[in-house]
């Protein structure tokens, strides 16, 4: 497993191969590596809103697409080049699996296929880790009161 630190009484559930998100008994927790500093983004489990599958693609071919498409007016080619940008943006679309909770919005790096059963445990595992994550905080607060 990752090497982290974990909180009082927080435990290891799952992980994906490559490293990148970690489930625990407490959070989920996502790393990514960037030429300057490792970076670590974590949700706790009870924050967690809604999960949803969207298309995300990269705005700025459709910015780019647009813009040539206006330069039409001056030079017949450069719809080509509106055209190509316009096509790059949607072969760059993938799904990818995003988890809202109540200030934020978390972008897992997984690439969602329909016949992937390893998405769906894990989105099974969370949804299981979190319905235990809450049903301990209601017993902690029902003793503490």
């Amino acid at each position: 497993m990752a090497a982290n630190k974990l909180l009082e009484g927080e435990q290891y559930l799952i992980q994906t191969i490559d490293k990148r998100i970690v489930l625990t008994t407490h959070r989920l927790m996502q790393f990514g590596f960037s030429w300057a500093l490792p970076r670590k983004r974590s949700v706790m489990l009870e924050d967690i809103v809604t999960w949803e599958i969207r298309q995300t693609g990269t705005p700025l071919y459709l910015g780019l697409s647009a813009a040539l498409a206006l330069t039409t007016y001056f030079d017949d080619a450069f719809a080509l080049f509106s055209g190509f940008f316009l096509i790059l943006y949607f072969m760059t679309r993938y799904r990818k699996i995003h988890i809202r909770t109540h200030d934020s919005v978390m972008v897992l790096p997984l690439d969602v296929v329909e016949e992937s059963s390893g998405i769906n445990v894990l989105i099974d595992t969370v949804r299981v880790a979190q319905r235990d994550r809450l049903e301990q905080l209601k017993k902690n607060t029902a003793v503490a009161a």
